[in-house]
Parts: structure tokens; sequence; C-alpha cells
């Protein structure tokens, strides 16, 4: 008889029932009288604050837009002929005394034609101009300049008139610059306006930026500006030109600074929780990402969790306020948002402390002394509630932690147990998946089953072309092996031998695409990508014959060896899934696999144990040591192709390759019919190496009876 486990949902409903009964009453209490009331002042409080800064900031960025209706309203009424520079500067100079906080007041003259294909302004040639009149530093008793920029006798000019303080508008006569001007209508502050998309428009506000006037000055010198900008039409409704208007930021910080007794705290900042105003003194400006912003020397914490709340993003053109609420070190805070609509996403930011505002101490007595009534019970109950929790979270964590290994593809075994029958049918099922798929793998390479599953899809019949290193071994004189060992013995070595070569296989990246007997043919490059594949294949061939000498050293007994042959080639083949739709088959088809096969075989006419293709050698010649081997028409191709011999890596095959550049000379003398200067430097040789004895063979056998006239060197291969 099962013993009886209770469900996670019948523990926690008892458990939260309890907890409900018991402080239902307290908490309904405290949630009515404390919580609402303290929000709902903060609330207004919040909202008459925030109102206010937007009114302030508004109304101090309003000037500028004053000045740009101003003078716009001057030109197409006709007060201010805007083909007269002289006249334009006349207006201009007013704007700019009569509001000290604007740093510039230009206007720029161009008749326009029409548009250009990218929208841009089709502008006359003659009748541009620019005349800008602006302050000489941030403070109001700054003098008062102006500059005039045209073109004359085909270049761009400069005349200043640079006035002393107080100065009126025709103080000083007009002063040749020194410098070239740019093209006042190439600006994309003349371009952007002018376009056709802002013709009849609104006026374009910018971002902060430094003023174009202190170009020349330092960095930290230069002041920092909000730039309007306006096209602008005569009397007849005709565009004349851009007039633009640049308002000093530095007097933002003020409207936003703390007052005497003020709890809350007040900034300015834009959609992506950047400052735009000062919170201490030591904070400065930096260009982030192209904009200009308040690194703050020292954020106050409750001023840097506001700002990357989630209520600064509620912020909407169609929802411009938002509320929201946080924790900081145990103490809660709330938070309020207001958009300002004319920049380019701006927000006001108010945050309090919940027990810092006015009547609040009082409620918080209420609620502390609602803790101390309720924490008996809650004592007893938490308790209970953490045992259980405890066990809960562990069996949870169990389940996270095996699932978690069977997204790595880790199937290995592991205890079911669990205090909880929820737990223990869910830790059930998913060690039965996992005995699946431990099954699964020993009949489908796990890259293919990992493949599939993180694309979420199932195998269809099909393949593509896909460039791959393919690999075939074999044991030489198999037959041979198994007449000599009884079944179980044969099956034992042969189930140690694959495992080696298995296991070296594929810790260099390689899939063991099928075991053909005592036969293995491996890929690289799928269905796991790898762009060395072909380097990943010659070392998995030499990893498997260290892999099979420790297998023979270690236990393996008084058991006959196996000797392995391997062949390597590299080619574009048909990679997918083939056979029936209902059983199917991932395998690599086509000539490239069949010239990886016949590879293998060439090894028993010379002799050699790892043969790889041209293909192969031209990738991996600089990593390892190869001996040119032949030409050779394997069986069923009529061309031939060069074979090599792989002989180890390229440090540590020395030997080998000393003895692989005697047989290389002999090589080129056979491909140019010079058979005895071959036959003389591989009699040396054939005593210790079999290619050489086989290689000598045929020279002396063409030596006596030479090949026809159109011999290519070519050796064709009648066996697989």
């Amino acid at each position: 008889m099962s013993r009886f486990r209770p469900t996670l949902g019948q523990v926690f409903v008892l458990t939260i029932a309890g907890l409900a009964a018991l402080l239902g009453v307290l908490l309904w209490v405290f949630a009515a009288s404390s919580r609402r009331t303290i929000v709902d002042s903060s609330q207004e409080l919040r909202a008459l604050q925030t109102e206010g800064i937007r009114l302030g900031i508004e109304s101090y960025l309003g000037q500028a837009d004053a000045a740009v209706a101003h003078v716009e309203n001057q030109i197409r009424y006709g007060a201010c002929k805007a083909e007269d520079a002289l006249s334009v500067e006349a207006h201009l100079f007013a704007e700019v005394l009569n509001t000290p906080d604007l740093a510039e007041v230009a206007f720029t003259h161009a008749v326009r034609r029409g548009y250009l294909d990218d929208g841009g302004p089709d502008l006359a040639p003659e009748g541009r101009w620019l005349v800008s009149v602006y302050r000489e530093t941030a403070s109001e008793a700054s003098p008062i300049h102006t500059r005039f920029d045209f073109r004359e006798r085909g270049r761009l000019v400069s005349d200043l008139r640079q006035r002393p303080p107080h100065g009126g508008l025709l103080a000083t006569g007009l002063v040749r610059g020194k410098e070239e001007p740019p093209d006042p209508t190439a600006h994309p502050t003349f371009v952007t306006p002018a376009s056709r998309d802002f013709e009849d428009g609104d006026a374009i506000w910018s971002d902060l930026s430094h003023s174009q006037l202190d170009e020349l000055l330092p960095e930290d010198q230069r002041r920092v500006v909000v730039t309007v900008l306006k096209a602008v039409k005569d009397p007849a409704g005709r565009f004349v030109g851009v007039v633009r208007v640049a308002i000093l930021e530095n007097r933002l910080d003020a409207l936003v600074a703390p007052r005497a007794g003020d709890r809350h705290r007040a900034f300015l900042c834009d959609d992506q929780g950047r400052l735009i105003t000062r919170v201490t003194d030591g904070d400065h400006l930096k260009d982030l990402d192209g904009d200009l912003r308040i690194v703050p020397d020292r954020l106050p914490g409750q001023i840097a969790m506001a700002m990357g709340h989630p209520t600064l993003h509620e912020v909407r053109p169609d929802h411009l306020d938002a509320d929201g609420r946080f924790d900081m070190a145990g103490r809660p805070f709330l938070v309020s948002f207001r958009g300002l609509p004319r920049t380019l996403g701006w927000r006001v930011g108010v945050v309090v402390a919940e027990d810092a505002l006015p009547g609040v101490e009082k409620l918080v007595a209420q609620r502390r002394q609602l803790f101390v009534n309720a924490l008996g019970v809650i004592v007893l109950i938490l308790t209970g509630g953490a045992l259980t929790l405890r066990s809960v979270r562990a069996g949870l964590k169990r389940i996270v932690d095996q699932t978690a290994r069977m997204r790595r593809f880790d199937f290995t075994p592991s205890e079911s147990e669990a205090p909880f029958r929820d737990v223990a049918e869910v830790m059930d099922s998913v060690e039965q998946a996992k005995t699946a798929m431990r099954a699964m793998s020993k009949y489908v390479p796990v890259g293919l089953v990992r493949q599939l599953y993180e694309s979420k899809r199932e195998p269809v019949l099909g393949g593509e072309l896909m460039p791959l290193s393919v690999m075939f071994t074999d044991i030489e004189d198999f037959t041979a092996h198994s007449e000599r060992l009884s079944p179980n013995a044969l099956a034992e070595a042969l189930g140690a031998y694959l495992e080696a070569m298995t296991s070296a296989i594929h810790a260099t990246g390689g899939t063991i695409d099928k075991y053909i007997g005592d036969a293995v043919m491996a890929v690289w490059n799928a269905p796991t990508p790898c762009a060395d594949h072909a380097l990943r294949a010659c070392r998995a061939a030499l990893d498997c014959g260290t892999a099979l000498e420790r297998l023979y050293g270690e236990a393996w007994g008084d058991r006959p060896r196996f000797a392995t042959r391997f062949g390597i080639h590299s080619a574009e083949v048909m990679v997918g899934h083939f056979g029936a739709p209902d059983r199917m088959s991932y395998t690599a088809m086509g000539d490239g696999v069949n010239l990886a096969s016949r590879l293998e075989g060439l090894n028993k006419q010379y002799g050699t144990t790892i043969l790889v293709s041209e293909a192969v050698h031209a990738v991996a010649k600089d990593a390892f040591a190869f001996r040119r081997l032949d030409r050779v028409a394997v069986k069923g191709r009529t061309e031939g192709i060069l074979v090599y011999e792989l002989l180890g890596d390229a440090r540590s095959a020395a030997a080998r390759v000393r003895l692989a550049h005697g047989y290389e000379s002999a090589l080129e003398h056979y491909f140019e019919r010079r058979f005895a200067e071959a036959i003389g430097l591989l009699e040396g040789l054939a005593a210790e190496d079999a290619p050489s004895a086989a290689l000598l063979a045929r020279c002396r056998e063409f030596h006596a009876s030479p090949p026809p006239a159109d011999w290519d060197g070519v050796h064709v291969s009648r066996a697989k």
C-alpha cells in the first residue's frame, strides 16, 4: 500500500488559508487606512510639484519659441524686410536685447526654387546670406555682436559688428573677418527646416548641444544651448529663409533645484534615464552617444532608482503623467514623471520617501503597532511555512536542475525520490524522458538531436549540398580475427575498440555517421558546423591511433591487436535525412563519400595507415606532415587524383618526413619516366618503407617494359 503524500497545491492552500484567516482583518485595516492615504496624498503633492516645474521649464524654453514667432510674424507681415540684412539685424538685435537668456538669434536668407529628389531645398545661387546676433558670453551684461555671412565675388566672407557692453544697434561699424565662413545654407540647421517635410510644420526643437558660436573654444568653456528652428515666408507666402534661436541651458538647473524645507527631489532627464539637469555641484556635461547629458559626480540613490524605474517609459505623447513606487534599502519611495511635449523626450521627475510626507509619521506608527500585534501569529505561520517552503524549493530545484541538464543534453540518471507526490511524479517523468533520450543517442548523433531541438523542428526527408570532411576506417584482416575469437570475445573486443575510436572522433567535434561492422564512417561540419573540418578529421585519425595504443596497453590482455586503416576526403556532398517517411537516417551521400571509402582501401596496396586526398592536404599541410604518395585513379573513377599519406604532427614526425622526402624525389622521377633514377633512390628505402617497396616494384616493371607514350603517371587501382 503506497503511503499518502500531499500535493503542493494542498499544502500551500492550507497555509495561505490559515494566514488569510488570522491576518485578514489586520491587513485590511492597514491597506485601507495607511497605504491608500499615503499614496493618495503623495500623488497630489507630486502632481502639483511636477506641474509647477513643467510650467517653469516650458516658460523658460518658451522664450525661444516666442522669439521665433516674433521674427516670423515681423517678416510675414512686412515689419521686417527679409531681403534687407540691416533690417533683419535690427529685429534680431531687439530680440536678443529683450531676452537675456537667448544666446543667439539668427536668420539665414535664401530663395527656394523648389525641392530636390531627396526633399531638400533647391536654392537659387544668389541671395544666400546669414545674419546672426549673439551674446559674447552667458552674462546679461555681455556685449551683443552681429555677424553677416554672404557671398562676394564668388567667395564667402564675414563682416562683424562687435559692440562694446551696452552698445547700441549701430554703435560700431563692420569689420571684415579673416577666415572664410562655411556656407550657412548647407548646414543642417537650414537644410532640415527648409525641406519639404517641414515647410508648413511647427518649429523644430533640438536637444542639448554646444553653441556653434563657441566652436573655437575648449569644450569645457563652450555654452550649452537648446535650439529652435523655423522656416519663414514673406507677405506673399514665399519661402525667404530660416530663423534659428538658441537659448542657454544653464538656468534649467535652478528650476528643479530643491528649496528649503522641500522633502521632494526633482530632476530633469530624458527617456533613456540620463540626466539633463545637475543634482550636485560636482556634476558635469559629457557627450553620451551623440547627446550632451549630465554625468553626476555622486548620484543620490533615490534618483538613480527613480530613473531606472519602468515608470519612466510609461510617459508617452498621449499619456504625459506616470506614477510608480520602489523600495531602496527597505525604505519605500514614490516617483512621478511628467513629459515635456515640445522637447525630445524630456521628463520632469519627482521622487520622495513615503515616510517623509506630511502626516505619514502617525500612519507609520499605526502600521508598526499592527505589525507588533500580528508578529506572534506570523511567527507561528512562517515557521510551518518555512519548513514547507524549504521542502518545496528543494523539490523544485531538483526538477529545475534535471531539466537544465536535459537542455544541455546531459541524460545521466539520478534519484527521483521527493517528499511531495507532485514532485515525485514529475521527477519520474523526467527520468523516463532521460532514459528514452539515452537510448536514442545511441542510434542518432546527439549533435543532430540538439540542432533539431534548438531550431524547434522535426526531421523531414531531404538533404542539401554541404562541404564535409569524411573519414572511413577499417580493421585490417578482421575476418581472420573473427575466426580466432569466440563470438562473445569478439563482441567485447570490438566494443572496446569502437568505444576508443568514437571517443577520439567526438573529441574533435566529429559525428559518427554509422558503424559498418568493424568499419566506422565519421563526418565533420555536419550537423555541427566547423570551418576547420579537414584539420579536425586529420587530428581525429591521429588521436584514434593514440587512443588504440592506450587501449592495447591497459586492458586488452592477450587478444590480438587490431590494425586500423583510415581514408579522409573533403568535398561538397549531399547531407540530410534519407529513408522512408517513418524511418529515416541522417547521413551523407555522394561521390566525395565514395572517394573517402576508396582512400581507406588504398592503404592495403601501399602498406600505409592514413591516406588523405589532395583537398585535405591543401588545407592541412601547414599543421601536419604529409607524404605525397601517388597519383591514383581509384576504382569507379577514370580521373587520377593525388593521394597523400598523413605522417603525423608537423613538429613530431621529423624522422618520417626525411624518409618521405626521398620517396617524393623518387616519385618525381617516376612521373617524369626516369625509372632508373627512381629505382636508385627507392632501393635504399624499400627495406624499411612499404610504399617505397610498392613503388620500386612498379618502377622495375616500367623500366623493363616502358608504358605507352600517352602515359600520364596515373596508377589505376582495380581493387576497392
